[in-house]
């Protein structure tokens, strides 16, 4: 591993931010940030802002496709994944190889920022995929579906799949709470009697969390995860964020797939800040926004190198385009062209064309192709995923997520 130094304009976490920012990385860690010194860096990013690797706390990745598919509002999750296995262009995902869905969707993510994502899904499901991804996807994690009647067999029950949290230090994810009927009233109660609330637990939607409910989640010291895009598509309602809030709850925010979400992370952050506008006529401050995306996540998917950037932490970092004074309103108002570099563990894995000459000596295979109008560099070989994916479609497949030119 390499050591190397990056300079920019900003270097931020949640509680701190380092103007005119020298970045030290040492193999696949942050060894020092501080102020510019009057050495040349390896890399000099000017006009931009140094993050932590974003984190989407919620995806099915194997359900990365488009477009969004649904006739709402339902009353819960499962007569939408009826339409959905009923459309056209759910037959139409069904011909391409799961190795190329699971591929588009962890581009999905890297390009939009992001380099660690939970994929919600049975182990057996995603573990032949997770050595070829371009980004990290959580893997150390214990699930159920939901807590209703009709959730899938995914795991070996509540009881038993937070016990095994526990006892390895793990998080616990389930749907909980998404919908209107009563069963989804009643999964937290059901989920709290069965022992599956806890420090350890990761709540998926909780649309239907009463106030009451939220300061339960509170005082268990649960997280929940916030889909917003996807809440308002599927039931027209999203949770009582600002309840949330107020509670001290810790709130992440996720994509959910595209066939019902949004485009990707960044979109998701300006949806969930306009609807906070809109539906409590006040703002949702975009350094809120931004600990949701690092912080919590990392908190609540116990990634305890992850979620800042500060000496000892995982070189998991994103810079984006310098667009405001305030560096939380450049990453929260961003778009696939303000990614200027994506870096995990101490690698750059995505960024523009001109850095590349930077990195020629990491020894690493990558590809040129324009993404949102820009060159890119990118790790692995996404123009093959593409082509392979119009092929088993037999046409010129084009997804917003992913503005690659062929």
């Amino acid at each position: 591993m390499k050591k190397w130094t990056l300079r920019c304009s900003c270097a931020v976490s949640s509680d701190s931010a380092v103007q005119n920012a020298t970045i030290e990385i040492d193999g696949a860690y942050i060894s020092a940030i501080s102020k510019s010194a009057a050495s040349k860096p390896d890399v000099d990013i000017s006009n931009s802002v140094a993050t932590p690797g974003l984190i989407n706390s919620h995806d099915h990745l194997i359900g990365n496709y488009f477009p969004k598919v649904g006739n709402g509002p339902y009353i819960n999750w499962l007569p939408w994944d009826n339409d959905l296995k009923s459309a056209p262009v759910y037959r139409e995902r069904q011909q391409i190889a799961n190795r190329d869905l699971y591929l588009l969707a962890g581009y999905r993510n890297l390009i939009s920022g992001v380099t660690s994502v939970h994929d919600h899904i049975p182990h057996f499901v995603q573990e032949p995929f997770l050595g070829i991804m371009p980004l990290k996807v959580i893997s150390d994690y214990t699930l159920v579906h939901s807590i209703t009647q009709f959730a899938l067999n995914w795991g070996e029950g509540i009881e038993a799949e937070y016990a095994r949290s526990e006892k390895e230090g793990i998080p616990f994810v389930a749907h909980v709470g998404e919908g209107f009927d009563e069963e989804s009233r009643n999964e937290l109660k059901i989920l709290n009697q069965k022992g599956g609330l806890g420090e350890y637990s990761v709540l998926v939607h909780s649309i239907a969390f009463t106030p009451e409910e939220i300061a339960l989640v509170k005082q268990k010291k649960a997280s929940v995860v916030w889909c917003a895009d996807s809440n308002i598509f599927m039931y027209n309602k999203t949770a009582d964020i600002k309840t949330m809030l107020k509670t001290g709850v810790n709130v992440c925010i996720g994509t959910d797939s595209p066939m019902s979400g949004g485009e990707n992370i960044l979109h998701e952050m300006k949806f969930g800040r306009k609807y906070y506008n809109e539906h409590y006529k006040e703002d949702l401050p975009a350094k809120q926004i931004f600990k949701m995306t690092t912080e919590n996540p990392a908190k609540a998917f116990r990634l305890a190198e992850n979620g800042k950037l500060t000496h000892g932490m995982l070189a998991d970092i994103v810079l984006f385009d310098k667009k405001n004074d305030d560096p939380y309103e450049s990453v929260v108002n961003a778009n696939l062209q303000d990614v200027k570099l994506a870096i995990i563990n101490g690698i750059p894995v995505y960024g523009h064309a001109v850095f590349l000459d930077s990195f020629k000596n990491f020894g690493i295979k990558y590809q040129t192709v324009r993404i949102a109008g820009i060159d890119r560099f990118i790790i692995g070989d996404l123009l093959g995923v593409l082509n392979r994916i119009n092929k088993a479609v037999g046409f010129k497949k084009k997804f917003p997520f992913m503005p690659v030119e062929l």
